[in-house]
Formats: C-alpha cells, structure tokens, sequence
C-alpha cells in the first residue's frame, strides 16, 4: 500500500494494482464508480463535458453521485514531446493526499474519490483523477470573461474577488503553494448570503513549512499574469478596484497589503519578458 498511498488514507481507498498499473478507489463512492464502469483498466461510461482545464473532462454518474475524471496531459512546449505521458507515476496519489491534507484544515477542494496510474504504450504512464463534481458553480475564468462582456453584476464581481482574496490568503497561511494558481482553477458558488470559492487541480502543489514574501508575490504574481494576458485580447477584464478587493480580503492590514501589492508588481515585471518569449513558442 505506502507504495502508492500512505497507510493512513488505506480506510477511505482501496486499491486495485496489478502490472498495468495501480487505481485507488474511495471506499464510499466504489459503488457509482463501478456502476459507472470506471477502474483500472477502463474509464468506463462517461459523456465529455467542458469545464475547466487544458482539455474537455469526462463526466462520469449522474445527480448527486457525478464525478468528473480528468486525464493529466502536460501544459506547455511538452504537450508536443509527450502528451499525456508522464515519467512520475504517483502525481495523482500525491495530489489524492493534498486534497485530504486542504480539506481537513478547512479548504474547499472537490473530494478525490479516484487515482489512478497505468502504463502507456511504449513508456511512461497514463495519469487519472477523479472528484466529485461540484454542482451550480461557476470557475473564475469565466467569471472573468462574463465581466469582459457585461454580463457579470458588479455584487457578483465583489463577492467572488473577496471569496478569492480570502481563499488564497488561507492557502498562504497554511503554507500551501498551488502550483497552477489562475482562475480557471478557482470554483465559485453561492452559499445563501455568502460565495464559497474553491480550489481545483493541486497537481505538483506542495506544503512548505512557511512561505517567504518572495513566494508570496511570486504565486500572486501569477495569477495576476495569467488575466493581464487575456485582458489585452478582451478575454478577461481586471481591474483596479478588483484587485484592491481582493488584496482587502487577502491581507486586511493597510501597511502589509500596500508592501504585497508592491511586492507583486515588482515581480510581475521583473518576469515579463520570460514569460512573453514562453507564450511565443507556444503560440508557434
């Protein structure tokens, strides 16, 4: 079992292994999982649906037992040398344990209810994560595309800001840094009064025992470059009042929010012209 997960989550998952590879299961949703005929050697019956990520996910059940498989693929100059192969076998078991880890101290993230890891043809290995579908939410890229257009209200554009703010402040203070961090991977949803937001994809996320300034202005800083580089093209829309509500939530001290924001664009710029030449080659 520690092979592929560490025995303490061998209560909440079974797994299946064999030389085709290793597939963990929450014990709790093994029956909707077979009855959608999704294992270690099948995706089973699914419908293509898109949602958030590089590519369109897999919808697997119905109602209240919907899950949502997504295939890892790699981003960047390397979708075109691999694909969707991987050299690290145990990603999607590491990100199974992040997920627990967040959810236990209190973070929203979808419950993984399977991992899996199977081996490709000719090398490498075929990565899978399963979660539990979060319903009537919406993920922050097309929050922001909707405010591009209009069609956001501005309550709206506030409430999901702050919820974001304060979603990425938490992280922060547990010494969590998302590896992905943009808004595509934040999920928002109404919950009564208030709007939860949620995280998604924690693949090569990590815990650090506490995060430097330096990490900090980092992780804001890309989130911040990923909707500055749509907004040229009108995809997205940001501004200046969002991003102060935002680092209102994040950090509600006037003197250390003022230093972060700074911190932030410092390093923003300072890593421009690197990401600008990235986005060249990909566009290529």
């Amino acid at each position: 079992m520690s092979e592929w997960l560490p025995e303490h989550l061998s209560r909440e998952f079974a797994l299946e292994h064999s030389p085709v590879g290793a597939c963990a299961l929450r014990r709790s949703a093994r029956e909707a999982l077979d009855a959608a005929g999704f294992g270690l050697r099948s995706d089973g019956q699914g419908r293509a649906a898109t949602l958030v990520g590089r590519k369109p996910v897999v919808l697997l059940g119905s109602g209240s037992n919907e899950c949502v498989l997504r295939r890892f693929t790699h981003g960047g100059l390397l979708r075109w040398l691999t694909g969707a192969r991987f050299a690290d076998r145990r990603r999607p078991f590491v990100e199974l344990e992040l997920s627990e880890q967040l959810a236990a101290r209190g973070v929203l993230t979808p419950q993984v209810v399977a991992a899996r890891a199977r081996r490709a043809k000719w090398w490498g290995w075929e990565l899978a994560l399963v979660t539990r579908r979060v319903s009537e939410a919406c993920d922050g890229g097309d929050l922001l595309a909707a405010a591009a257009r209009g069609a956001l209200s501005q309550e709206e554009r506030r409430a999901a800001f702050a919820a974001a703010g304060r979603l990425v402040a938490r992280l922060h203070a547990l010494g969590f840094l998302h590896a992905d961090l943009h808004p595509k991977n934040l999920l928002f949803r109404r919950a009564g009064e208030a709007t939860e937001a949620w995280l998604l994809d924690l693949d090569r996320s990590r815990f650090v025992r506490e995060l430097s300034d330096t990490e900090r202005d980092a992780n804001l800083a890309r989130l911040v470059r990923y909707i500055e580089r749509r907004k040229a093209s009108g995809q997205m829309t940001l501004s200046r009042a969002d991003l102060a509500r935002f680092l209102a939530a994040y950090e509600p001290d006037w003197a250390r929010r003022r230093a972060r924001f700074f911190g932030v664009v410092a390093r923003y710029r300072r890593t421009l012209g690197r990401h600008r030449v990235g986005w060249l080659f990909s566009r290529a």
